[in-house]
């Protein structure tokens, strides 16, 4: 039957323009009942994709993965209630992990919120629940208003620090007529980077003696740049987990979290690029000896800790931009050679972390220049954020402070569907399963994403520090029987291969990434080595300081 044709658009053609204007060309989905008006309108846009998934939290974690590799919106849809809730761990990780997601979320109707009479998918107060995940939520109850909270959820969406929005429609109010229209989603963030700030920032590195640079995911997009201020500086450069690949590892200023450890102990200037700087400033510490500058498109970041010199308030690129225009030419000794002495000291350190380093140089021969990594919470994961050679940003997606086990198999999905580059997961055998499900819709779409399953039978690093912690004879709760993943994965209809050593992963791995379709690579892995003394470093600073083993 063709839907009858309307003069008028109503909240759900508004909602699909807030899609249209984002250049959201795919929906991630779970349709339901309060959401019909809206996906019967979505039948009409033909030029929005729709890929339902077999779960609402891998629908909103393929929007993730989607809007992590691109750097662009990406959108799911989901119904209130349980579905919401389902989606709720990938809004978490979304915030946490910078992408600019858009929910469309449904809701019950306008009379029924709030009142406990049980209605379908009814919750006390889903709004309350939006706003603590998102950076943004909207909840469009009333036609008059619909257009002015549309465009607040599009202009958020847009600009600014990069986080979830969501557009919360009750089931009464999608098919309700609208007037008037968006404008177009804003192109630039309207911050001002003050000038003066600038110039007192440009004076203090000149005149630093030590300086370091830490970025974060905020500094993706200028890398250009972050690498000539390093240069010219003649500053290390160093990352925790999301500014992996701005300054490429090989870079001979670029120094792992190690090296940035014991440089964070004798900066007298640190500039932080696009990072919250939570993990230096909490555990490593600082004192009135330290001068701290924040680069940061966020206001909220520049000064969180109450102990920033200089807040600059712009994206990355064009705060760098500003500085190196305001520092001029340097004439500075090169800390190369210094650097290098480090990294070596690093590596040896590091050399009896074993399979985990073999492999992360086994995924690096495999993977080509441009390839993508999504890191599951996992011994391998893990091991990618000291090991693994990061040539450029957006080729490592992560949840960041989220830490979601389990999110790695429909986030890399959702990568792989978004862009051309070759996507791998980097997942473990326990949070394999918790959205292997979404295997269905890499078939159904023949989506090219390349999952690789390290299998130890475990969640092998809370086993390990059970056995560390309590005794090797106290472990619980940590053990897992697995299914056939070969069987599994043949199944879904998705190809699978084994590999039982790195070299034979390098293979396997080359030839999935040629493949069209999605693949599954199982790794049988044994218990490895603790990586997190390298991770968890002491306070060197201030008051907790103390000598660094």
């Amino acid at each position: 039957m063709t839907k009858p044709t309307s003069t008028s658009p109503t909240v759900a053609d508004l909602v699909i323009d807030v899609l249209r204007r984002s250049n959201i060309d795919t929906l991630y989905c779970l349709p339901g009942v309060q959401n019909d008006e809206f996906f019967d309108a979505l039948v009409d846009a033909r030029d929005i994709r729709p890929v339902v998934t077999r779960h609402e939290q891998g629908a909103a974690y393929m929007a993730m993965g989607a809007a992590q590799v691109t750097g662009r919106p990406a959108a799911f849809c989901v119904v209130p209630g349980p579905g919401i809730l389902n989606a709720s761990g990938a809004l978490t990780s979304a915030f946490w992990g910078y992408a600019r997601v858009l929910g469309v979320v449904g809701q019950i109707a306008t009379w029924q919120q709030g009142r406990n009479f049980g209605a379908l998918h009814d919750l006390r107060d889903q709004t309350a629940i939006l706003e603590q995940l998102t950076k943004t939520s909207v909840a469009i109850t009333d036609p008059a208003d619909a257009v002015t909270l549309a465009q607040r959820a599009l202009d958020d969406l847009h600009i600014g620090v990069p986080r979830p929005v969501t557009i919360e429609v009750p089931v009464n109010v999608w098919g309700k007529p609208i007037d008037g229209g968006l404008e177009p989603a804003p192109e630039l963030d309207p911050a001002l980077l003050d000038p003066s700030s600038v110039d007192r920032a440009a004076r203090l590195l000149i005149e630093a003696e030590r300086p370091l640079i830490v970025v974060g995911s905020g500094a993706y997009g200028a890398s250009e740049p972050i690498i000539e201020l390093a240069e010219r500086l003649q500053a290390p450069v160093t990352t925790r987990r999301q500014g992996h690949g701005v300054v490429p590892t090989a870079h001979q200023l670029f120094v792992p979290i190690t090296v940035g450890h014991e440089l964070w102990a004798e900066a007298d200037v640190v500039l932080g690029i696009g990072t919250r700087m939570s993990w230096p400033l909490c555990d490593w510490g600082y004192d009135d000896e330290l001068t701290l500058i924040q680069l940061n498109i966020d206001p909220a970041e520049v000064d969180r800790h109450g102990i920033t010199a200089v807040p600059l308030v712009a994206d990355a690129a064009r705060g760098t931009r500003a500085l190196l225009a305001t520092i001029g030419p340097l004439d500075r000794s090169s800390v190369a050679d210094d650097l290098a002495r480090r990294r070596k000291r690093f590596d040896e350190a590091t050399a009896h972390l074993e399979p985990q380093r073999s492999y992360t140089a086994a995924l690096r021969a495999a993977i080509p220049d441009d390839g993508v990594i999504v890191e599951d919470v996992t011994q391998i994961g893990f091991a990618c954020h000291l090991f693994y050679d990061h040539l450029a940003s957006r080729t490592f997606l992560t949840s960041g402070a989220a830490g979601t086990l389990g999110a790695g198999t429909a986030v890399a999905i959702g990568a792989a569907d978004a862009t051309d580059r070759p996507v791998v997961g980097v997942i473990g055998d326990g949070g394999f399963l918790f959205t292997a499900n979404e295997l269905a819709t890499a078939a159904q779409y023949d989506i090219p994403c390349n999952l690789v399953v390290f299998s130890d039978g475990a969640y092998g690093n809370v086993q390990r520090i059970q056995k560390s912690r309590f005794g090797p004879d106290r472990t619980i709760a940590s053990t897992l029987q697995n299914p056939d993943f070969a069987a599994l994965a043949t199944a879904f209809g998705v190809r699978y291969r084994r590999a039982e050593s790195p070299e034979q992963l390098v293979t396997v791995l080359a030839e999935a990434v040629d493949h069209d379709g999605p693949d599954v690579i199982e790794v049988p892995v044994g218990e490895m080595p603790d990586p997190w003394p390298y991770f968890m470093l002491p306070a060197v600073r201030g008051p907790r300081a103390r000598v660094n083993p």
